[in-house]
């Protein structure tokens, strides 16, 4: 009985073995599969959504900012010429 004892553990440590090879090869195949699907330059579909969303949030915060620009330089040309207009008139 202690032979045929032996040869199970044996045969239960080979399946051990190969299962754990098995896995490992499935693991691999799936890494090297799914690095292969693009190149390091290319952006996936979530990269891709995610650098359009953050586009259009930074046109959102970047409108307000240029009108308030804009109308501030209106703002100051306004005082430009009224200033000027005045040094006119007191001469």
């Amino acid at each position: 009985m202690r032979i045929n004892g032996n040869k199970m553990r044996s045969k239960l440590g080979d399946r051990q073995l190969l299962k754990a090879a098995a896995c490992g090869l499935a693991l691999f195949g799936l890494l090297v599969g799914c690095s292969e699907g693009r190149k390091d330059g290319e952006k996936g579909a979530v990269e891709r959504a995610s650098d359009k969303v953050a586009q259009k949030a930074a046109e959102q915060l970047t409108k307000p900012i240029d009108k308030a620009k804009d109308s501030q330089a209106l703002q100051n040309a306004q005082n430009q010429q009224l200033e000027e207009t005045a040094k006119q008139t007191q001469q």
